[in-house]
């Protein structure tokens, strides 16, 4: 790992720490929403759904950023769960897409958490396109990178620093706001998921400094065998 992707991953875990914190903070000041939120498990699906557009709006305020566009429908992308819509040709603000229909099947915290994400996506995006800081530059080179992207694996895909970045994000908020009693194993690597006491379960940070001239690779493949073989347990 050069020395500047590991001076991005070190911007990266303290900007996502601070803005987790931050929005997690956020919700318990919205009184009403953050006692529904903590009741998400005994709520039905159609309730948990009708929260979605307020924890939005709250994470777009935290973030300081142009609200994306918000859309929950089964039609815009029908084969799509979720999808976060962005143009690099032309920047703006993006489009955060849930689908209700697939989203039903999917774990029970699975709705929040990835609309926690794909609104991440559009802080990212706008960061990348504005600014010319070091997580900006990596956030800009993520998305072009990933709209030109074809035939990749799901690997690849979550390790773009984008995804990587937002699923730890999402996977954090979801953390904090149940103390870290749940295990979400499809959402993200292990690089952005994060054990019963709120510590990632692979750290990259530590990783890179604890391997030296190692390779990085080589040290997160060893590490990362667990969670493939959990992926694909029958």
């Amino acid at each position: 790992m050069t020395e500047s992707n590991q001076l991005w991953l070190k911007d990266a875990h303290h900007q996502r720490e601070q803005d987790a914190q931050r929005f997690f903070n956020a919700l318990k000041n919205e009184e009403k929403l953050f006692n529904s939120l903590q009741k998400w498990q005994s709520l039905s699906f159609e309730q948990r759904m009708a929260l979605l557009p307020l924890v939005f709006k709250v994470e777009c305020q935290i973030l300081d950023m142009v609200c994306p566009e918000l859309v929950i429908n089964n039609s815009l992308y029908p084969t799509r769960a979720v999808n976060f819509v962005f143009d690099v040709r032309f920047p703006g603000s993006g489009l955060v897409f849930l689908n209700p229909d697939k989203l039903k099947d999917m774990a029970v915290y699975a709705p929040l958490a990835f609309l926690i994400h794909e609104t991440r996506h559009a802080y990212q995006f706008q960061l990348g396109f504005s600014q010319q800081s070091l997580l900006a530059k990596g956030y800009k080179a993520a998305f072009t990178a990933q709209a030109g992207l074809s035939g990749y694996s799901f690997s690849d895909f979550l390790t773009l620093l984008n995804e990587y970045e937002a699923f730890q994000f999402a996977n954090h908020v979801i953390g904090l706001l149940i103390d870290w009693r749940i295990d979400m194993p499809n959402m993200g690597t292990f690089a952005s998921q994060f054990d019963d006491k709120g510590q990632l379960k692979i750290n990259l940070v530590d990783l890179a400094e604890a391997n030296g001239n190692k390779s990085l690779l080589d040290a997160y493949n060893q590490q990362a065998k667990a969670h493939y073989y959990l992926r694909n347990a029958k």
